[in-house]
């Protein structure tokens, strides 16, 4: 080799590795190096597909199903085994099966027995296999949601960045986790911020503004833990996804194999669901009169509604923003001219509180135990910007009435009386609503004549007894209405199917939580 050629090509390397050692300057080479550093550019974009084997945890409720509301309570986990992700890169489609079982005693055999699933993306449809084998479109959140899940992987990743329909902006340092950050408008419109990082100038994390019920909306990020290299590919083994609510973890996956480039099925959408899926039908509430002022309504979640001399409050705005808003509305048609003014949370969980923001949105106030207060100021103190709920666009401070044993509330033509449950295993700040006049009590998660097994069925009668109430019907916010002595024989029934599964599970020397059942005498 002649000097001359031989200078240029030590300059050449020279400026390579010098290009490699300094931080890119634009969010284009952010991307441009990270490609390299997973396998180079052309690597990565010759991909076809990537078949991700593993299994993991997902935190229940996003961290609102504790037995607790303090952010110290102990975390309870959804087990995800048998997960398989198959990725069509070229073509924007995904496959996603496993199987869901509850690390946490609950009311249904075949959520702790585990439950499989079959979801899957080609483009934007998404739709499910049913049980039967048949697809089943969903919805547009539903693919929204998917699509950024497709992307929760950084090969998918990078690649949505590199393409020339992507936008990418905003180069700048992650104060929080010290990486360079961009951020990404996908070519189908979704929003993403990246962090790469510093050293090796691979994706460390990625994160997304979603919807959510009980917090308004919520930032998820996932870091990427563990790059192995893989048919010449960086691929990491470890993923962990937070939310900027108590930086709780909603999900934790470990990686068994990532294949890459392996022959998968065909992941293109059936005839059967390229029909877009119908909006979801607005709740229909069925009313019944119980008593002389109080009415059982029955929607995706039930409610009780007590009549007062001025107004009417509610036991229970439960699961979302519309079972909550048609549940008020069908209240304030019960007696015209009569407000609805408060309402009565039972417990903190997040289907229960699921229509909490909305209450607020709509001036009720929240009357609820004193353990659930500050979580429940929490939910309604977050913003919605970007996906704005009730309470989102219309802001207003949560107005409380904090329950510690008892509150009652009468005046001449209503008595409602609300006291703490006792002995609970499942939640430990829930209340429930006993009229007198009617020798009703109205609550949540007590029972519910469709549960398979309880494992707190002692809880409901030391309540009762302990509380010396003569109770005759039973108001549940699950199921229907019962007298309450057929509501302890459903207890009874469920605490004997519980006793027998741990039996099952025992002589097949497997471990099961809440076995043996310790609260099944009563």
């Amino acid at each position: 080799m002649r000097p001359i050629a031989l200078i240029t090509v030590m300059l050449a390397l020279a400026a390579g590795d010098a290009a490699r050692g300094q931080a890119p300057g634009s969010p284009r080479q952010a991307v441009e190096a990270a490609a390299e550093a997973l396998g180079g550019r052309s690597r990565i974009q010759s991909l076809r597909t990537l078949t991700i084997v593993g299994y993991g945890q997902i935190g229940q409720q996003n961290g609102g199903g504790n037995i607790d509301p303090h952010p110290y309570a102990p975390q309870k986990w959804t087990n995800v085994g048998g997960s398989t992700r198959t990725i069509d890169l070229q073509n924007g489609r995904m496959r996603l099966v496993q199987t869901a079982t509850q690390d946490f005693v609950f009311a249904y055999e075949r959520n702790m027995r585990g439950i499989r699933s079959d979801v899957r993306l080609d483009g934007d449809i998404a739709w499910n296999i049913g049980a039967n084998g048949a697809p089943q479109r969903v919805g547009d959140a539903a693919s929204r949601a998917r699509r950024l899940d497709m992307l929760n992987n950084p090969i998918a990743l990078v690649r949505a960045a590199l393409d020339p329909a992507a936008t990418l902006s905003n180069l700048r340092t992650d104060r929080a986790s010290g990486a360079q950050a961009i951020d990404v408008t996908t070519a189908k419109g979704d929003q993403l911020t990246i962090g790469f990082d510093t050293r090796t100038r691979l994706p460390a994390w990625v994160s997304w503004v979603q919807p959510d019920t009980n917090l308004g909306e919520v930032t998820l990020r996932t870091y990427y833990t563990a790059y192995q290299a893989e048919n010449g590919v960086q691929v990491p083994f470890g993923y962990t996804s937070v939310i900027d609510w108590r930086n709780t973890v909603t999900w934790r996956f470990y990686v068994d194999r990532v294949l890459v480039d392996a022959p998968t099925d065909d992941l293109t959408a059936p005839a059967a669901v390229r029909v877009p899926a119908p909006p979801p039908a607005a709740p229909t509430i069925q009313v019944e009169n119980v008593a002389k002022g109080i009415w059982y309504l029955r929607g995706q979640g039930n409610s009780t509604a007590f009549e007062f001399s001025d107004h009417i409050v509610l036991y229970e705005v439960y699961a979302s923003e519309a079972n909550a808003r048609a549940i008020i509305e069908k209240a304030r048609t019960l007696v015209p001219g009569k407000p609805v003014t408060r309402a009565i949370v039972s417990h903190h969980h997040f289907d229960h509180s699921g229509g909490l923001r909305a209450a607020v949105a709509e001036g009720l106030e929240i009357i609820t135990h004193r353990g659930n207060v500050e979580i429940f100021r929490e939910m309604a103190g977050r913003p919605a910007k970007t996906f704005p709920d009730a309470l989102g666009r219309s802001p207003r401070p949560i107005r409380l009435l904090p329950v510690d044993e008892t509150l009652v509330l009468k005046d001449a033509v209503m008595e409602v009386q609300i006291y703490r449950t006792l002995n609970n295993s499942h939640m430990a700040n829930a209340v429930i609503a006993y009229a007198p006049g009617a020798k009703t009590v109205s609550q949540g998660d007590l029972v519910d004549e469709n549960w398979d097994l309880v494992y707190w069925g002692n809880s409901y009668p030391e309540t009762v007894n302990f509380w010396k109430l003569d109770v005759e019907r039973d108001l549940a916010v699950h199921g229907r209405i019962n007298t309450y002595r057929d509501a302890i024989g459903h207890l009874r029934r469920q605490a004997a199917n519980a006793k027998a599964f741990c039996e099952k599970a025992a002589a097949a020397n497997f471990s099961v939580p809440g076995c043996p059942v310790t609260n099944a005498d009563f």
